[in-house]
């Protein structure tokens, strides 16, 4: 009887703490409303006559910096801002210091520049607002338990030493806040999104950090995520949008994209919607840190991806088949 009791106990402990554990990945799930679309016009257009097969692009300060994947030398051209003058070509694979054996791009603050090798197992800042680049900062990447690099698809820095590192495996996709400084990771939160049997690419998403707020826009489902970080953890809020995913589709290269990019300005998210499942679009949904949508834009121009100049101006980005476009628009003069 005693046995009997004692195994009941074990049973109830053990589901009590999946469910806690199962708690903790809970998100709740709020109704979202987006306001009728202001028209945006634009106000002038950059030309570079220069093409890019785009890993990531930044406008930092003067400076309009491009990382273009496929590269052996001469990844990352730095042109001046607004003028796009060409200023200089910078990058090397190989694995020499500053050399890279694989190119990843992350997101770095106060106008730098992320770069990281996770077989090199490293990531550099760069400033990159003057006339030449400079390695601001080196950083070691850390393994995971069996002596491997993490697999990280993304890097996003939160303050001067710690970084929210999204991490895509086999069966789950996770988000590690670390201090790359010392190489500690202070807590580690598991994507309730994603489902174990699939890839992660149904499932990739956006990530951008404003203040304390995470937003996760996801690639493939009209569906966006919001988390608190604090104290260096991870809280999730809610989601809006969609429950539908596209795991069960045969071809990848089929699937229908929705969220191209997110940019935080002013305490805002502006997030750039495809129009009709492609890689590129003209709707840009406006939400605040409580996930109301506040205003709504569809574009002149469509664009792949957007950011913010110095003046407030949203800079879209436009690829040609041998030049590249920023198209300039004003979301306080519509």
């Amino acid at each position: 009887m005693k046995l009997r009791t004692l195994s009941f106990f074990i049973l109830l402990l053990f589901a009590v703490g999946c469910t806690t554990r199962d708690k903790q990945a809970e998100i709740i799930w709020k109704e979202r409303n987006i306001p009728k679309a202001v028209h945006l016009q634009v106000v002038d257009s950059l030309v570079i006559n220069q093409p890019f097969n785009l890993l990531s692009w930044s406008i930092n300060g003067n400076s309009v910096c491009f990382v273009t994947s496929g590269m052996q030398d001469g990844f990352l051209s730095v042109y001046s801002y607004p003028e796009c003058m060409k200023r200089f070509d910078f990058g090397k694979i190989g694995q020499g210091p500053d050399e890279f054996i694989t190119l990843n791009a992350g997101e770095a603050r106060n106008n730098r520049l992320l770069l990281y090798d996770i077989m090199g197992r490293k990531a550099l800042l760069f400033d990159t607002d003057k006339d030449t680049l400079r390695v601001a900062s080196r950083l070691s990447l850390y393994n995971d338990e069996e002596g491997l690099c993490r697999p990280f698809t993304y890097i996003t820095q939160i303050d001067s030493d710690n970084y929210l590192m999204k991490v895509d495996d086999a069966v789950s996709s996770t988000w590690d806040i670390s201090d790359l400084k010392v190489g500690k990771v202070k807590s580690s939160f598991k994507n309730p999104n994603r489902t174990e049997e699939y890839s992660y690419t149904p499932f990739d998403f956006i990530q951008c950090v404003c203040d304390t707020t995470l937003i996760v826009a996801y690639k493939y489902m009209d569906r966006l995520e919001y988390y608190s970080i604090k104290d260096y953890r991870i809280y999730p809020l809610f989601a809006m949008g969609s429950h539908t995913n596209q795991a069960d589709i045969q071809d990848y290269n089929y699937l229908m994209q929705y969220y191209l990019d997110v940019a935080p300005h002013n305490g805002f998210f502006y997030c750039l919607k495809s129009d009709d499942g492609m890689e590129s679009g003209n709707i840009i949904e406006v939400y605040d840190v409580q996930g109301e949508c506040r205003e709504s834009y569809l574009l002149g121009k469509r664009i792949s991806s957007l950011r913010f100049d110095s003046e407030g101006l949203l800079i879209g980005y436009a690829a040609d088949t041998d030049q590249t476009v920023l198209y300039r628009f004003n979301p306080k003069g519509y």
